[in-house]
């Protein structure tokens, strides 16, 4: 029994109507329509558009299939102390931030903060930034900074950097009074 060969093509709003008037034609040398006839027209059309729409439909479905599996790589944790990493290429992007909170704490003069980070970097980290939650002063300015050689995949240090290592003599105190940090590491 022979059988129409479908071939993937979309023709749109051209299904072949059979007309009163049109004879009942079969595939034949010499038939209408390239040989397979008038009767097997608007199936051989049918037959092609879906052939189309199956071959769409799994392109579909396999982008749809990509498309989860990079949007399952975004995770994140959007806390106080929290992250967010981002598929890019072969790596994840991570960003992490947070807070050293020592409410209301009197800082004598240089004194460092050790952060552990909220997950570890998994390759390495690029930077990592800070901002003094200001509470009071005794007229020193304190400068929050990163020791750069104490940063790892797991944490770093902060030091509050007091003008000339200690809080200069105003007022009859020998102090200033800080809120904590907020910290920012960036890495992959």
């Amino acid at each position: 029994m022979p059988t129409l060969i479908d071939a993937a093509e979309y023709t749109i709003n051209e299904i072949y109507e059979i007309a009163a008037t049109d004879p009942v034609e079969g595939a034949a040398t010499g038939a209408s329509f390239a040989g397979i006839g008038v009767s097997n027209e608007p199936h051989q059309q049918l037959a092609n558009r879906t052939a189309f729409l199956y071959g769409r439909q799994n392109t579909n479905i396999a982008n749809i299939a990509t498309l989860l599996a990079f949007m399952a790589g975004f995770t994140g944790n959007l806390a106080q102390n929290g992250y967010i990493k981002v598929p890019i290429g072969g790596q994840k992007f991570l960003a992490q931030w947070g807070v050293y909170s020592i409410p209301g704490t009197v800082l004598h003069g240089d004194t460092s903060f050790s952060v552990t980070w909220p997950i570890a970097f998994p390759t390495g980290i690029f930077v990592a930034l800070s901002t003094n939650l200001y509470n009071a002063t005794a007229g020193e300015n304190t400068v929050i900074s990163v020791d750069s050689g104490t940063l790892s995949k797991t944490g770093g240090t902060f030091m509050y950097d007091m003008n000339n290592g200690l809080a200069a003599a105003i007022g009859g105190t020998t102090h200033e009074t800080t809120d904590g940090f907020y910290w920012l590491a960036i890495g992959y």
